[in-house]
């Protein structure tokens, strides 16, 4: 194992993205192949506009700051056993060290980020892996004030603002858990667990307020039966006769 790649004893390698041709020296030759290409990725897509995504800005507005300005980025490749269950107590370690790692800074740490990469998974293993994994953990990673995220080539979630953009499809299979942002508000509707957490992190005291900010998001189309997991996370106070 390459020393200067940052570790702790009995936990997931991590490698920063702002050095990572140094940190990787000592993977595999296919595993840095697919370290170079996402990060190039994120460089080149990611962090830049598109016009595909139906809106203006970048693909991702934190990418671009978290690769330069803070150095927040980190990356782990998975080396373990192809199955949902070996993969996701190594989800659940790299979530508990989350509250770990630098920056220091308040609002830098708003912009940490880890990409777990599978280099041992095949191009069309996404929904057999990724997706069972992404769906498994979802409720405890946003129980914990982050966000997890599955990205893989094929991933046929469509975009918010264009259907027909594919904003999850990803050079290689990966799942990423980074901090919970304000504007994550219309990712978490499918559970009410999820959404629970959005308002517990950012102090949401009422079901009003939460719809307030709803509007103010101007999220083009709701996902189905969204008002009941509303309902769920704010249940209506019994009726007094």
């Amino acid at each position: 194992m390459n020393p200067s790649i940052e570790t702790l004893a009995h936990e997931p390698v991590l490698i920063s993205a702002n050095q990572l041709v140094e940190q990787s020296a000592g993977l595999p030759a296919a595993a840095r192949a697919q370290l170079l290409e996402v990060l190039a990725w994120l460089q080149t897509s990611i962090a830049k506009p598109d016009p595909q995504i139906g809106r203006k800005g970048h693909v991702c507005p934190f990418v671009g700051p978290a690769l330069t300005r803070f150095r927040s980025i980190r990356f782990h490749v998975y080396q373990g056993e192809l199955r949902p269950a070996a993969v996701e107590p190594v989800l659940r370690a790299l979530a508990a060290r989350f509250p770990t790692l630098p920056p220091a800074t308040e609002v830098g740490r708003e912009f940490r980020a880890i990409l777990t990469l599978f280099p041992g998974l095949p191009h069309d293993g996404g929904p057999l892996l990724i997706d069972p994994v992404h769906e498994a953990l979802k409720p405890e990673i946003t129980a914990q004030g982050l966000m997890i995220g599955q990205f893989y080539p094929g991933c046929l979630e469509p975009g918010l603002h264009n259907p027909d953009y594919r904003p999850l499809e990803a050079p290689h299979p990966m799942l990423v858990i980074r901090s919970m942002q304000l504007t994550d508000l219309m990712f978490l509707f499918s559970r009410p667990e999820c959404l629970r957490a959005y308002v517990r992190k950012f102090g949401v005291s009422s079901r009003d307020e939460l719809m307030a900010r709803v509007a103010a998001a101007d999220i083009p189309k709701m996902p189905t039966l969204w008002e009941a997991v509303v309902d769920a996370a704010f249940p209506p106070e019994a009726n007094v006769d």
